[in-house]
């Protein structure tokens, strides 16, 4: 009984974690690939290995298994009023892909395992920063949850109908990768590069600091269109922010490149 329970909260743990599909992770990881430069792209074959997507699944698969189950608090984002890191505690992503670079940028003097498993990380986290629903704000009360709304899939006589509880944890781990029935990594990878080219640059400049930012106000602006419709959302309205899924997914991708590009030397 006391394993069956253990799985139990293993796997719970695994999945509130969750920040895209794991196609949408290991196509994020994909699209980063294809930015690495040489040096990077040998170094990373070298501690993760040539499956270029596996490491969308690290954190995961360490704590299904037991292993480093603090991992689990780490995806949160937190921000101040001003959309600046606020962290006031290991539990925060940019806190840990901070303390992960710096051991890439040190990788030579430390061993493989331990270089992989930060490699893994900075992969993972800016994965989980780039998903809205792990961002906290300071003062945005509904930031850094499963952002719990009501929508409607219908109208009649011109005003919407059949409200039902939904989450956008559950938009972008389900509804919106459905979307896409059948895709593979592969084919997510090749719709970001052409949907993004133009993107590209400005999604790959700034820093660290730029980034958390960006995202901040992104997932503010969600929220204050939430808070003026009264906690509702449109179908409409949820049709129109696979754009941001999908921008999210790829300013991960771009990201994850600079990083690894400009610290695994």
């Amino acid at each position: 009984m006391k394993k069956i329970i253990l799985a139990v909260v293993l796997i719970a743990a695994t999945l509130s974690v969750k920040a895209w599909h794991i196609n949408c992770d290991k196509a994020v990881l994909l699209v980063a690939a294809q930015n690495y430069t040489p040096e990077t792209a040998k170094l990373v074959q070298r501690y993760v290995g040539g499956d270029l997507s596996r490491p969308a699944q690290h954190l995961a698969t360490l704590r299904e298994e037991g292993q480093n189950l603090e991992t689990r608090g780490w995806h949160k984002l937190h921000l101040n009023a001003d959309l600046k890191p606020a962290a006031t505690d290991e539990d925060d992503a940019y806190v840990q892909i901070e303390k992960a670079l710096e051991v890439i940028r040190n990788h030579k003097k430390h061993n493989d395992k331990d270089v992989s498993f930060a490699i893994c990380t900075v992969m993972n986290l800016v994965i989980d920063m780039h998903t809205i629903s792990n961002v906290v704000i300071e003062g945005v009360a509904q930031s850094g949850t499963d952002f719990q709304f009501t929508s409607s899939k219908g109208t009649a006589n011109g005003r919407p109908v059949k409200y039902f509880p939904y989450s956008w944890k559950t938009l972008w781990t389900t509804r919106y990768p459905s979307q896409h029935a059948g895709y593979t990594p592969e084919m997510w990878e090749i719709d970001l590069a052409i949907m993004f080219r133009n993107e590209k640059e400005q999604f790959s400049t700034g820093t660290l600091v730029d980034w958390t930012n960006d995202i901040g106000q992104y997932t503010k602006k969600v929220h204050d269109v939430l808070e003026a419709n009264e906690g509702k959302f449109l179908h409409a309205t949820i049709q129109a922010h696979e754009d941001l899924h999908m921008s999210c997914m790829a300013r991960a991708a771009y990201r994850i490149a600079v990083l690894l590009n400009d610290n695994l030397k």
